[in-house]
């Protein structure tokens, strides 16, 4: 039988603002963090190249698909080198923080490879989970953010099922688990492709589509 290595586990408590400034402390020492989201528990580490290099091999994925970038809010600094529309910065106001991804350009080349696609855009989001929002009050940076879950496996809803899915993957003695207890089954964030002048489902979700493009069609009357 395999066995899994210790891992550091502590309460997603967004009260615990001790607790919240170690974990921002951790990332910011090179460490992984798997923390609860809306729907599923994520993996996240800083998104610069050896963040991205740690969770790929954790993420036990290759390099052709992006990363998601949180951040900390839709601020002008906190989204700095990303090219806003009109209608891109519509959606944030109304559905940030909240499961809507928004496909960004990368203008100023902030983003390295694993998180900036082929064309230069960034999936970005903020998070509207009560943990998630709290450490990002330490934290303040665009975060790396997936699922926990392997490539073609079930979502992570519990910690068991956190640690199983990372069983045996490499940088797990870098890896801070944040429990948040059960998660209730959800749909993930809607994604929307706003690089171009025409937006683009790129992925459904909680928030309908159709209910977007209304959008752009009121900003157009």
């Amino acid at each position: 039988m395999r066995r899994l290595i210790p891992l550091q586990i502590s309460t997603a408590n967004p009260d615990n603002l001790v607790e919240l400034e170690r974990m921002a402390r951790h990332l910011e020492l090179g460490g992984l963090l798997g923390y609860p989201t809306e729907t599923v528990y994520g993996l996240g580490a800083v998104a610069l190249p050896g963040g991205i290099e740690a969770l790929l091999a954790l993420k036990g994925r290759g390099d052709d698909k992006p990363f998601l970038v949180l951040l900390p809010n839709a601020g002008r600094e906190a989204t700095d080198g990303l090219e806003w529309s009109l209608l891109a910065r519509t959606l944030a106001e109304r559905h940030w923080p909240g499961p809507l991804t928004l496909v960004l350009s990368d203008i100023a080349g902030r983003y390295p490879k694993g998180v900036r696609n082929p064309l230069g855009g960034v999936a970005v989001r903020v998070s509207s989970n009560p943990f998630v929002k709290a450490l990002m009050q330490f934290w303040r940076k665009p975060l790396l953010s997936t699922s926990a879950n392997m490539p073609g496996e079930d979502p992570a809803r519990t910690l068991d099922e956190m640690k199983l899915a990372v069983e045996g993957r490499p940088g797990l003695d870098r890896l801070w688990i944040a429990d948040g207890g059960p998660l209730t089954a959800s749909e993930p964030s809607t994604i929307v492709d706003c690089t171009a002048s025409v937006p683009k489902l790129v992925r459904k979700g909680k928030i309908p589509f159709e209910g977007l493009v209304e959008v752009e069609s009121e900003l157009c009357d």
